[in-house]
């Protein structure tokens, strides 16, 4: 596959997100109303959605005329969000999941707006950004930068609930009902977990880039 083939690819996939963007949005509103912004998996989701966007509207003269148009801010973060939007998906299967219990599996990642806001967004994100989207000067500087949102998330919860503004909205942010050293210790596996996911994820696309 050529590297306008995939570009094309990597444009519609970016629509299908924002339109699985939209509607997981929409569905959230109708469930959360503003509380929806509690939840990294909405955040998360949310920046990716914007950064689709971004995608599309930049790509757009580029995709019409045959040519591949490749925005350095864009494809950075495309990057950003990617990672966030794996972390969800990861944090999901291996932590919501099993501490709610493995009945409750259909309802993470199918029921309402987990269906696309737990499963399709990410999925459909990491296979475009990995496989298909073009990267300007991407380096490893990126990954260190990638996980930000998820720092600037857990300190502003963490603190909320220790301050008793905010309950939750996950097990691991309910510092009242753990020990400081576990509190401390989700905050290491989590944010460590996101730059981890995110060197892997630079990794993936590093060896796509040098097989094109």
């Amino acid at each position: 596959m050529n590297k306008y083939s995939k570009f094309k690819v990597a444009y519609c996939l970016n629509i299908c997100l924002v339109v699985l963007g939209i509607v997981g949005l929409i569905v959230s509103i109708h469930s959360n109303g503003l509380g929806l912004f509690s939840y990294y998996t909405q955040d998360s989701n949310i920046l990716g959605l914007l950064s689709s966007l971004c995608f599309v509207i930049t790509g757009y003269e580029g995709f019409k005329s045959g040519e591949v148009k490749t925005n350095n801010f864009v494809s950075k973060f495309r990057f950003m969000a990617t990672s966030c939007m794996c972390l969800t998906f990861l944090v999901v299967v291996f932590v919501l999941i099993p501490l709610a219990g493995f009945k409750w599996t259909g309802w993470y990642l199918f029921g309402g707006a987990n269906l696309y806001y737990h499963t399709l967004c990410p999925i459909i994100s990491f296979i475009s950004f990995t496989f298909f989207e073009d990267v300007v000067n991407l380096r490893f500087v990126n990954t260190a930068i990638n996980f930000i949102p998820t720092v600037i998330y857990a300190a502003v919860t963490i603190t909320l609930n220790a301050l008793n503004v905010m309950y939750g909205p996950y097990p691991f942010l309910k510092v009242h009902e753990q020990s400081v050293l576990a509190s401390v210790i989700w905050f290491i596996v989590i944010v460590g977990g996101s730059w981890g996911l995110s060197i892997l994820v630079y990794i993936l696309k590093k060896k796509n880039l040098k097989a094109a």
